[in-house]
């Protein structure tokens, strides 16, 4: 069954899924305990990660090697970058504020690499459980800031684009970039490539460190095997094979980057390059976190994250103290009626 353990705990309670904590072929993919602890409950592993998501930067090659642009490497550069499209009568991004996860996807990007290097690992459980405010972590007020960058020249219809109208606008060149996530690869690919359409992926800077951003993954693709099955044997030896000699013809197919960041020449560029960058060790993993924000929380972030977009974009911007101030009351109502 695929799907993450940690949202199955009665599979895992009643026996339904087996302990590969000591399984070898998963010892010898090379990944770090977070990427495992994306696929653990209670201290165990159960599921074989194949591969992952991740989000950021996608951005339209032909613009950026009409204009003369370099990926940037440092917040400066990035607004640079930003300011010189404006100049030149191109809008710098596609805005996608009509789905809810945007204002998530934009300040995790901060939130999650300043929070693993200031150890609050626990911040999302602090948050739910009320033992931390959202103004503890002066990072959200950072990630607001980084984002700001990124609204500076919004477009009109920033409000009103959905993922599937922002990845139209985008392949038709209507802006240089979009922030979005790998799952839109194999659309994006699909819709541009009877137009010769051509894009990658960097992660976009957050302060003037070079390379200071840190992309954030996730394991998607993963796979829990009952002990109880008759075919256990079988089935566990394809899952071993399907991240082994198996694994680059599934990314091939797939255009989805492996967990383990091992990459092929005969990958889209886009993906090998968010492979690389797995490979590299320049990421940070939600596995990181001693918990995930649940979806009560997360769709109170979400909107209340959005409605600060909105204000941005309709050139009324709330304070950051005020956007921060409108999430705790969020959250705070939450706890109280649980």
């Amino acid at each position: 069954i695929m799907g993450n353990p940690a949202m199955y705990p009665d599979l895992i309670e009643n026996g339904y899924a087996m302990d590969l904590s000591d399984n070898e072929v998963i010892r010898n993919m090379g990944l770090d305990q977070y990427d495992l602890n994306d696929v653990s409950a209670d201290g165990k592993v159960y599921a074989v990660p194949i591969d992952f998501k991740t989000s950021g930067i996608f951005y339209n090659k032909k613009i950026f090697e009409e204009q003369g642009i370099e990926v940037p490497k440092t917040r400066t550069q990035f607004k640079e970058v930003i300011q010189k499209l404006h100049d030149a009568g191109i809008d710098p991004f596609i805005d996608v504020y009509g789905e809810g996860s945007t204002g998530d996807l934009e300040t995790r990007s901060t939130i999650w690499p300043r929070a693993i290097a200031a150890g609050d690992l626990d911040i999302f459980d602090q948050w739910m459980s009320g033992k931390a405010g959202v103004a503890d972590y002066p990072y959200v007020e950072e990630a607001l800031s980084v984002w700001d960058d990124r609204m500076l020249y919004p477009r009109t219809d920033a409000m009103a684009n959905n993922q599937d109208k922002a990845l139209e606008l985008f392949i038709a060149g209507e802006g240089a970039m979009i922030f979005t996530g790998n799952w839109n690869i194999g659309e994006i690919e699909a819709r541009g490539k009877d137009q010769g359409f051509e894009f990658d992926f960097f992660v976009p800077p957050i302060d003037d460190t070079e390379n200071s951003g840190k992309m954030g993954v996730l394991v998607d693709q993963c796979f829990m095997v009952n002990p109880n099955a008759d075919a256990l044997d079988e089935s566990l030896g394809f899952l071993e094979y399907w991240v082994t000699d198996g694994a680059l013809t599934w990314s091939e197919g797939t255009l989805m980057p492996l967990i383990t960041g091992e990459s092929s020449d005969k990958l889209l560029p886009v993906v090998q390059t968010i492979a690389e960058v797995k490979k590299s060790g320049n990421y940070v993993s939600q596995g990181a976190f001693t918990k995930p924000m649940n979806t009560e929380f997360t769709n109170a972030w979400r909107k209340a994250l959005i409605s600060y977009a909105e204000s941005v974009v309709t050139g009324k911007p709330m304070t950051h103290e005020e956007c921060i101030a409108n999430i705790q009351s969020m959250f705070d109502d939450i706890i109280a009626t649980n």
